[in-house]
């Protein structure tokens, strides 16, 4: 086999080419192709940006990607696909003409993870339908072509159990109270334990593996910003950072495995999990808050 024809059949391209061999038809590249290759270039012409004009553009994209996720309420419920979740995400951003960033991202091949209670984050979309007790998270990550807005959030179907709720109640309580230890000159790791000093409390398990973290010219850049208690000092926050700090917990003990698609990251005792982002500035008094809590 030739090399493009092991390029094309890596696609899912191959397998329709005419009988002479100066007649090579190819088909036309799938929306998921494009939108990689439009990341490509939207993603490398962010890089050559001034600091201000991105974050002038994280603050508008910030506030779209909470609407977004705002919009999607309505459609959380039993009996509805994944799939009909991520078509909805996509209409709206290109209702905004704005990119889903994730498509191509380090190879990720869907736009908007959908992840259903064990499930906690990265899950590829998909047919399956929501349950009837369910806590949904959906990650929306966009861009322009000045700037990134990423904001992941968690709905409790209509008939969630009451452990369900509970749990998302606190991990809310534990995003805000790790969103009020944002300021200049203050450590980056009092955000952290801020955070899992809330779970602690109630009980709940909060997920080392994974992590809030800056942006800029880069859709995920330094500083890692934890979601738990780290011993040692930490870096001071920066005047004019931007930040998405995360929550991502769980009920039981904090165990993680990954499916073997390689992006589906499960709870291991099978246990229900959450996951709440917020982009801030940092600013000398306190944090400029991007993002909104979409409930």
């Amino acid at each position: 086999m030739s090399l493009f024809s092991k390029v094309l059949r890596t696609l899912g391209l191959a397998g329709t080419t005419s009988k002479s061999p100066e007649a090579v038809v190819v088909p036309s590249l799938t929306r998921f192709d494009r939108f990689a290759a439009d990341n490509r270039q939207a993603f490398e012409l962010i890089g050559t940006l001034p600091d201000e004009q991105i974050v002038a553009e994280e603050r508008r994209l910030a506030a779209q990607v909470t609407e977004i996720l705002l919009s999607l309420k309505p459609l959380i419920g039993e009996g509805v696909s994944r799939l009909e979740i991520q078509e909805h995400v996509l209409q709206q951003l290109h209702s905004r003409d704005l990119l889903p960033a994730l498509v191509g991202y380090k190879g990720y091949p869907a736009a908007v993870p959908v992840s259903v209670n064990a499930e906690l984050i990265g899950t590829l979309p998909s047919e399956k339908l929501l349950p009837a007790s369910a806590l949904v998270k959906v990650e929306v990550v966009a861009s322009s072509r000045r700037g990134y807005g990423a904001q992941s959030w968690t709905f409790a179907t209509a008939d969630a159990s009451a452990e369900q709720l509970r749990l998302l109640a606190c991990a809310k309580e534990a995003l805000e109270q790790g969103l009020r230890q944002v300021r200049a000159g203050a450590p980056l790791g009092n955000i952290g334990a801020a955070i899992q000093d809330v779970l602690d409390t109630q009980g709940f398990s909060a997920v080392a593996e994974y992590c809030g973290y800056g942006m800029g010219r880069q859709r995920i850049q330094e500083p890692q910003v934890l979601g738990y208690r780290v011993a040692g000092d930490s870096a001071p926050m920066v005047t004019g950072q931007v930040l998405n700090v995360q929550v991502l917990a769980k009920a039981g003990n904090r165990a993680i495995r990954i499916r073997a698609d390689g992006w589906s990251v499960l709870a291991q005792d099978r246990g229900d999990g959450v996951v709440l982002s917020s982009m801030i500035r940092v600013a000398e008094d306190g944090a400029e808050r991007l993002s909104r809590f979409v409930d």
